[in-house]
């Protein structure tokens, strides 16, 4: 299953695995290893990470058996994926936007989604999840896409993994199911809200869906005094208006700073700001 962390482009990544023989990335993600189901790993997963040999495969081409899919995870048994293998397809894989579980941590890679989806993890604390679509590599397109036309593959090249999502506003209300609209990466998209008691103004989060709808998981460099290692919940705000960053809650030290460079964000919001300390790279 993947946990969505906070921030955007990786500022939450992991160190890679080193030379072990995985394939390496830089973002959130899951995996487990290619070892046969037992009773010490629950109703329809496959044993634990430690009890088998991995195996690395091409997340976005699925080269695993057909009893298997290719799952990324973090090899660490941390939060990040940084890493890919093959891991048993339980009895009865659910299809994509099924609610799902993981086992054992958020980014373990061990789910009850089918070939070609990842659990997307919305509340750590239970690892129940959603099952979100992987991009797809096409040998006529320089870089990957998506099977549905109306989604959009998220992520750069060095995301992990990059999956594909569907475009909603982020000061608007067009999320179904009570979703509401967060940041991935360069992309907007529908998330259950994780929020519960918390997500306000300088509340703590660590995934982006802990904050509020209409606001951001900022990293603690981009937070004036985040009591939290992890991140701050903070808002968005619209980077055209010239009053923008004196409107912020934070003002004067936090100000409205852009999110993607221009052209580099969702074709309709790539106007989008949060309120955060100036730093280098930005939000």
């Amino acid at each position: 299953m993947l946990a969505i962390g906070c921030g955007g482009p990786p500022s939450h990544g992991g160190d890679g695995p080193g030379d072990s023989g995985e394939t390496t990335g830089t973002s959130t993600g899951t995996g487990a290893s290619d070892s046969t189901a037992d009773s010490s790993a629950g109703p329809g997963f496959v044993a634990s990470p430690d009890m088998g040999a991995t195996v690395a495969c091409d997340l976005y081409a699925d080269d695993c058996a057909a009893t298997h899919k290719c799952a990324p995870y973090a090899s660490d048994g941390g939060l990040v994926a940084d890493a890919t293998r093959c891991v048993g397809l339980v009895p009865e894989p659910l299809p994509a936007g099924a609610a799902c579980t993981v086992q054992d941590w958020p980014a373990s890679g061990l789910d009850d989604c089918d070939r070609g989806l990842v659990c997307v993890v919305y509340d750590v604390q239970t690892l129940a999840g959603e099952c979100v679509p992987l991009c797809v590599a096409d040998p006529e397109q320089p870089d990957l896409v998506c099977i549905d036309p109306t989604a959009t593959c998220v992520g750069g090249p060095d995301t992990l993994p990059r999956l594909c999502t569907s475009s909603c506003d982020p000061f608007g209300d067009d999320c179904p199911g009570g979703r509401h609209c967060y940041r991935i990466n360069d992309h907007f998209t529908c998330l259950d809200d994780a929020s519960g008691d918390g997500g306000a103004y300088g509340d703590t989060c660590f995934f982006t869906n802990q904050c509020d709808a209409g606001m951001l998981c900022a990293d603690p460099p981009e937070f004036f005094e985040c009591p939290s290692t992890e991140g701050c919940c903070t808002p968005f705000c619209d980077t055209r208006d010239p009053q923008a960053s004196a409107s912020c809650p934070g003002a004067p030290e936090h100000m409205c700073i852009r999110l993607f460079d221009p052209g580099a964000g969702p074709p309709l919001f790539d106007w989008v700001g949060a309120c955060v300390l100036p730093t280098e790279g930005g939000p």
